[in-house]
């Protein structure tokens, strides 16, 4: 029989089940995901009929047992959709996928047709190997036409899908740059808020899926090339960026486009300091002035207030074609008054003031201007206020080619603060903090060098010298979650940074707790509530907006099939470099998703409109192609191998060999799917 392995589950997974609302995606994507695999067992189909093959199921999941949701006879075929939804088949007489029921089979064909007593008719076996109809009976040229069939049919539907995602138009995310991610690929190249990405390698004019496409399937080593241009000063460059890979995903940490417009939904409500404008905001408001100087992007906007962040802001917006002027109140840090050890220097932008001033990776600054260097969180805070002026840093330096001990050196380093208008937050975990005004990134540990006296870690008992190890969230009228695994830190994952970014966006009354760890090695909780600070202040003010969209859409119906066949072309390519880059180890098989991962991408595609899930069907349909077109036994793929060998050597091959590597086949397809189910299920972490 012929089947696919594409997982395919009836129903998403999630609370929103329940909503009526959320019912209509459902059935989209059940009847999309089902035509995918329908198409496919339908090129099998029409073909053996065509080669006179009789077929005896065609079935849309698997009757395990004779179990289904449904059937019917019509002809000679019996048609359902089978109870376990993981694919569909075709069975045809004289085939079949099961390798102790294949042996068998063509052991007995072997025995009655060497014992020369063949019935002239066919008998009422129901799997009669010499029956002109039966599939083993036909030529070589037509199984092969009926084994491909279905990965041809899987091609041809791919181009249509997108060609009609195309003719309807699609929206999709821009290339524009609303922040990089501090010591990321995207940040060493001083790449900023604002930015344009107008070419990524040969592909012009891409959108935001094009750079992850091409940031994950691209060659590290090599790099792929970005030519930017930046609006603020009309310029542009090509850069060669080397994705980084500590995440688990190869990143060249940028963070898809902001508008400066407000979402339709606030549900429950804008956080920080916008949530405290008076009049408040509404959804749908688009900012269009700040203190009376006109905004038209969201760097304009960051770029406006990197210069008031201690200061209440007057926001003029447009909200339903009248005009509105909002007060928005700066927003105070809020702090623990933990201070933790800042590590050494892990990055430096190209072409930036720690550049110019020879500051290198692994330096490690103690002080600034002969002061003792206070909270890492805040330097660029410090430095901010001495934009422009000469400063002087304190730096422990290795002295390798001096020392052969390599111990740390102090040195005094000149440098000048840059102005800095534009944002570069610890918004991934494992995120190190940017020092935007000199260019440079450095981790920060867990480690607690200094409580502030009177502060909320004091007051919880923490104490110099311990160490956090999670981190919590919790609103004021909560408790805390035990369940939630938080967030981990540790030397290996380095995210205080990240915990901080989050504290500031988190709703006012947000309770903290920590895991903390003594010198002894006992453990803690201590929940913390924190407080404003003084002196350091939030720059976004918790500002939400939509994302940046661009309508890519046909002009005609030739224009439509042309970018349907390249839309098929590009998602046939990804498989196989995706499959390449698995299997060379460049990245992750934890990337991988199984049939709720495909659920809950489908219901996201069906949300944004039926453009977006009909991409997301071609893509599926490109990836059912490959998949099943690989040389594994079970699959198409495999079955092609065994009658190329046949069409090669003039006889098919050994039973006893063609049983055994089935078995392989079967065990490595299992393998696969409990794989896949235990990264959707949780019970394996991806990285």
């Amino acid at each position: 029989m012929s089947q696919n392995g594409v997982l395919f589950p009836m129903t998403l997974v999630g609370v929103w089940i329940l909503q009526p609302a959320s019912w209509l995606v459902i059935l989209q994507v059940a009847i999309g995901l089902g035509f995918v695999i329908f198409v496919h067992e339908l090129g099998h189909f029409l073909v053996a009929k065509a080669c006179g093959v009789k077929c005896e199921k065609f079935y849309i999941g698997f009757d395990i047992n004779g179990w289904s949701l449904g059937k019917f006879t019509w002809g000679e075929t019996e048609y359902g959709i089978g109870i376990l939804p993981l694919g569909g088949y075709v069975k045809m007489l004289g085939q079949d996928d099961n390798p102790a029921a294949a042996a068998r089979e063509a052991q007995r064909a072997k025995e009655i047709i060497e014992s020369g007593d063949l019935p002239p008719e066919p008998t009422a076996d129901p799997h009669p190997a010499w029956d002109p109809r039966s599939y083993p009976a036909q030529t070589v040229p037509e199984r092969m036409a009926i084994i491909s069939a279905g990965v041809i049919m899987n091609v041809i539907f791919a181009v249509l899908l997108a060609a009609w995602a195309f003719g309807l138009g699609v929206q999709e995310l821009t290339c524009e740059v609303s922040s990089v991610r501090p010591g990321g690929a995207a940040w060493r190249a001083g790449l900023r808020t604002g930015d344009d990405i107008i070419a990524i390698g040969s592909k012009t004019e891409p959108v935001f899926t094009d750079l992850q496409k091409g940031v994950t399937l691209g060659d590290p080593v090599k790099g792929i090339d970005f030519t930017v241009r930046r609006p603020s000063d009309d310029s542009e460059r090509t850069v060669t960026l080397h994705p980084d890979t500590d995440l688990g995903i190869p990143t060249v940490g940028v963070t898809s486009p902001f508008s400066v417009t407000l979402p339709d939904n606030l549900e429950p409500g804008l956080p920080g300091a916008a949530a405290r404008a008076k009049p408040a905001f509404e959804a749908g408001d688009t900012i269009r002035a700040v203190d009376d100087v006109p905004i038209s992007s969201y760097a304009d906007l960051i770029a406006s207030l990197s210069g008031k962040v201690d200061t209440d802001v007057s926001v003029s917006v447009t909200r339903q074609g009248n005009d509105v002027s909002i007060v928005v109140p700066a927003q105070p840090r809020h702090e623990t008054g933990l201070v933790m050890l800042a590590g050494p220097i892990a990055s430096v932008q190209a072409d930036s003031p720690a550049a110019a001033a020879d500051l290198k990776v692994g330096d490690r600054i103690v002080s600034i201007d002969g002061e003792k260097l206070e909270n890492p969180l805040t330097i660029d805070d410090v430095l901010k206020k001495r934009a422009g002026e000469t400063v002087l840093l304190g730096v422990l330096r290795s002295d390798a080619d001096h020392n052969a001990s390599g111990e740390l050196v102090s040195e005094k380093i000149e440098v000048t603060p840059r102005k800095v208008t534009w944002i570069e937050q610890a918004r991934w975990p494992q995120s190190p903090v940017a020092v935007s005004t000199l260019g440079i990134a450095f981790n920060v540990s867990s480690e607690i060098v200094e409580v502030v006296p009177g502060s909320p870690a004091a007051l919880g008992g923490i104490k110099a010298g311990e160490l956090v190890t999670r981190a919590r969230f919790a609103k004021n009228d909560e408790p805390i979650d035990e369940e939630d695994p938080g967030v981990e830190l540790s030397e290996e994952s380095q995210s205080w940074p990240f915990v901080m970014a989050m504290l500031q966006q988190a709703p006012k009354g947000t309770r903290l707790q920590l895991t903390v760890q003594s010198s002894d090695g006992l453990a803690r909780d201590v929940e913390l509530k924190p407080i404003e600070s003084t002196t350091d202040f939030v720059l976004d003010r918790g500002l939400v907006f939509r994302p940046v969209y661009r309508l890519v859409k046909a002009s005609s119906v030739g224009a439509a099939i042309s970018k349907g066949f390249t839309k098929t072309g590009e998602d046939l390519s990804m498989v196989y470099r995706f499959l390449q880059k698995i299997t060379s180890n460049q990245i992750s098989p934890r990337l991988l998703g199984g049939p709720i991962e495909i659920a809950k991408q489908a219901g996201k595609s069906a949300e944004e409109g039926l453009g977006r899930l009909l991409l997301f069907l071609t893509m599926l349909s490109a990836n059912l192609a490959v998949i099943n077109f690989l040389p594994i036994p079970v699959l198409d793929g495999g079955h092609m191998v065994f009658l190329m060998y046949e069409f090669v050597r003039g006889k098919p091959p050994s039973e006893n060999v063609v049983a055994a590597l089935s078995y392989v086949g079967l065990i490595l397809l299992l393998s696969l799917m409990l794989f896949v189910f235990g990264l959707d299920l949780g019970l394996i972490a991806r990285r």
